[in-house]
């Protein structure tokens, strides 16, 4: 998912797999466009793209060396899937001009909210171990601190929204 930087206006795609962003696949050329989005559907596209932007600098912090049977890295996996399942549902439903379920926002905004917190989280630590120069560290650490900021606010969010 991706916002176009019109705020009316926000550009949403298909959210990316885990395999599409470490083989570093280009995202797809499909996109909407939404006029007028509500406030959670924007947020969950920022959150998505951060995501997407994190889990890239995670594969290239570690490069070759992330273990996918490490306990971590399996646990980032799954967050991440549960965020994608939920940003491909906003997708698909916009995709077909269907209206997004009151249910599925009151029940699932607040999983996805979790799920980007536990994320974000998850992979900053994964990121901040591999990191071997320490103003390279410090970066990400401010990095982390910044995202865990977002996380926050988008729990907050979805809290309102599911209300």
């Amino acid at each position: 998912m991706s916002t176009t930087s019109d705020y009316n206006m926000l550009r949403l795609e298909a959210p990316r797999g885990l395999l599409q962003i470490t083989n570093d696949e280009e995202p797809r050329e499909e996109a909407l466009e939404i006029a007028n989005p509500v406030g959670w559907i924007r947020a969950m596209a920022n959150h998505q793209q951060q995501a997407e932007q994190d889990l890239r600098q995670l594969m290239d912090v570690c490069g070759n060396t992330l273990d996918r049977t490490d306990r971590l890295v399996r646990r980032i996996e799954a967050a991440y899937n549960r965020l994608a399942q939920g940003a491909q549902y906003v997708y698909e439903q916009m995709e077909a001009k269907e209206q997004i379920s009151g249910d599925w926002v009151r029940n699932e905004l607040m999983v996805s909210a979790n799920a980007y917190q536990a994320f974000t989280r998850q992979v900053w630590e994964a990121i901040i171990e591999h990191s071997k120069m320490s103003e390279l560290h410090r970066v990400h650490e401010a990095t982390q601190v910044a995202r865990m900021h977002n996380a926050v606010a988008f729990l907050s969010e979805a809290n309102l929204a599911r209300r």
